[in-house]
């Protein structure tokens, strides 16, 4: 009983000690891309709709809207075009930049109408010919009286009665349209209530109808949609995406002990996409850099941080991660061995413009790591011998 109490006792330790281990660090040199929010945001910008990414993308799906403001303006008071109606088989594009060939074809193959049956009135009796009207008797008296006047004619035949036959009423035909079978695309999500705006994703969905032409409930045939109604729903898309370039230090590569240097980064990028007056950029705000050097502050400087020039007198501003280090890096061990590990974060913003670059709006901030393993050295001193 009492080993059992130990080993007990024994284990309760180990757990005890097992659960205040501290937690591993990720992996050198694993993904450690920063960000200013996860996930993928979501908005509008005149007539296009927008993407952006924790990573620096950013995407415009524009209306094919020329230079609109706005999918209301794009639209002109016409309503958001919910659903229309296409030929058969015409699921592989749904949007037709050219609507004309459709009118085309529908007006080639629009059918003929079919006469509606006359109707057939009940079968009328055709009057038979008359009987004759013959005395059935034979008088039996003698004629008293003598005729005093001459006869002026003698009967040819029996008197005959005749009746009318009634003629068949003639009943108008009226043409039949047909029915027929169309192709019914929709959006598959309702726009946004107040800005008109259709989502970035936006899709469709199909199936067949059938209607007659003539049909005032039917929607409207593709072509039949205004002029911003199908600008609405053709939609291209533009990409951009932030570069973080490369941090470098100047004048030099390589510092000395004692020598101010600034760092900076090249190459940065965050072009601007754009569709009318609808524009989209990546802006580097501001660099802020982890010397290496231990116990030294960091350093901050505005946008990607001026190069300092060779031979240049002023090494400090707003605009200048300027730093001095005073130790070297020899024996310093990092991924390069000695370099000092220095370390940067691009703090970057997304902005949209609906007025063609003349304003500028916020929309999300990222921050983009950068790295450099830099060789400090010491100053060296050439000694010359005199001569004896």
């Amino acid at each position: 009983m009492r080993r059992l109490c130990a080993l007990l006792g024994v284990l309760a330790v180990v757990a005890a000690t097992a659960g205040a281990v501290p937690a591993q660090a990720a992996e050198a040199g694993g993904a450690r891309l920063l960000s200013g929010g996860g996930g993928d945001g979501f908005g509008s910008v005149g007539a296009c709709s927008y993407r952006t990414s924790s990573t620096g993308g950013y995407w415009m799906r524009c209306s094919d809207a020329g230079a609109a403001r706005s999918y209301r303006e794009l639209l002109a008071g016409a309503p958001v075009p919910t659903c229309w109606l296409l030929p058969r088989g015409s699921e592989a594009n749904l949007t037709p930049k050219d609507s004309a060939p459709f009118a085309r074809t529908l007006a080639r193959t629009a059918p003929q109408p079919t006469a509606q049956p006359a109707l057939t009135p009940d079968p009328v009796p055709t009057p038979t010919e008359a009987p004759t009207r013959t005395p059935t008797g034979t008088p039996t008296g003698t004629p008293t009286g003598t005729p005093t006047g001459t006869p002026t004619g003698t009967p040819t035949g029996t008197p005959v009665v005749t009746e009318t036959t009634p003629t068949t009423p003639t009943t108008p035909t009226t043409p039949v349209e047909p029915v027929e079978t169309f192709l019914q695309a929709c959006l598959s999500t309702p726009p946004n209530p107040v800005t008109l705006a259709p989502p970035y994703d936006l899709g469709f969905t199909t199936r067949e109808v059938e209607f007659r032409r003539s049909d005032p409930t039917r929607p409207p045939f593709w072509f039949e949609l205004t002029a911003g109604q199908r600008a609405y729903l053709v939609r291209s898309e533009y990409r951009g995406n932030i570069n973080p370039g490369t941090l470098v230090t100047t004048p030099s590569r390589t510092p000395r002990i004692g020598q101010t240097v600034g760092f900076t980064v090249l190459g940065e990028d965050g072009r601007e996409i754009e569709k009318g007056t609808s524009r989209m950029r990546g802006v580097l705000e501001f660099l802020e850099v982890r010397t290496g050097e231990p116990g030294r502050p960091t350093v901050r400087c505005t946008g990607s941080g001026r190069v300092l020039e060779a031979g240049a007198t002023d090494r400090t501003g707003e605009d200048v991660c300027s730093f001095t280090y005073r130790q070297t890096s020899a024996g310093r061990s990092t991924t390069q061995p000695d370099t000092y590990p220095v370390r940067g974060t691009e703090h970057w913003q997304i902005q949209v413009s609906d007025d063609d670059g003349a304003s500028w709006g916020d929309v999300r901030p990222v921050e983009r790591p950068v790295e450099l393993d830099l060789r400090v050295t010491e100053i060296q001193t050439l000694v010359v011998p005199l001569a004896p």
